[in-house]
């Protein structure tokens, strides 16, 4: 699968300002790729992921997934199509405190006939949680927390994988487990990342940059 975004703009109006985050934005993003988005406080880079999650829809341009408009597509369908190709993290890592780590990771699967179990142990088993499956939020460190989201973005097998400033409140040594465990997952499902993140050391990791200017 592909991801296509050509002329992409997007505008908000705030105390009678006019501010411009994107004037004909273009990217691609194909299976196996990593790109690092980088850019300074306010140039719209969790902004662009909503866009490509299809929860922000853009002024102007077009996202594209294998020659689909994403946004020509009904709400419903959006929903779908997240659901089934789209993985995503944030900084925040949004575990539900009264679950365990396996019981986060299978969130996704509410609702599916199959059983994902398996699945969420094995991600769990190769982010070196595997003997933490069954502790909650609080008993886990920030960097434990960030990979436990990771897993549960992967559940699904999703075709991209979306990543918001995940390693925002690690330190250098968990920051770069965290990169590699995203290069593992990239490298053996072949997931496409794009990793938003303020991080310069993500580069050692992803050399491929995609850099946002200041609105």
């Amino acid at each position: 699968m592909r991801l296509e975004v050509r002329q992409l703009t997007k505008r908000f109006e705030t105390a009678g300002e006019r501010i411009e985050l994107f004037n004909a934005f273009n990217l691609e993003l194909a299976a196996g790729e990593v790109k690092v988005l980088m850019g300074p406080s306010g140039s719209g880079k969790t902004t662009l992921l909503k866009m490509l999650c299809g929860l922000e829809p853009p002024d102007g341009g077009t996202i594209d997934y294998d020659g689909k408009d994403l946004y020509a597509m009904s709400d419903e369908a959006r929903r779908t199509f997240r659901r089934a190709s789209i993985g995503f993290a944030d900084q925040a890592a949004c575990l539900l405190p009264q679950l365990t780590a396996l019981e986060n990771v299978l969130l996704p699967a509410i609702g599916e006939r199959e059983d994902h179990r398996e699945t969420a142990q094995k991600w769990l088993s190769r982010f070196g949680l595997e003997k933490r499956q069954d502790f909650f939020p609080a008993q886990l460190s920030g960097g434990e927390r960030q990979r436990v989201a990771l897993a549960r973005a992967l559940l699904l097998n999703p075709a991209f994988l979306f990543l918001d400033e995940p390693t925002s409140a690690l330190d250098p040594k968990r920051s770069d487990a965290l990169f590699t465990c995203i290069q593992e997952a990239n490298r053996e499902e072949g997931v496409a990342v794009l990793l938003a993140t303020h991080n310069t050391r993500a580069l050692d990791f992803f050399p491929t940059l995609v850099p946002l200017a200041a609105p």
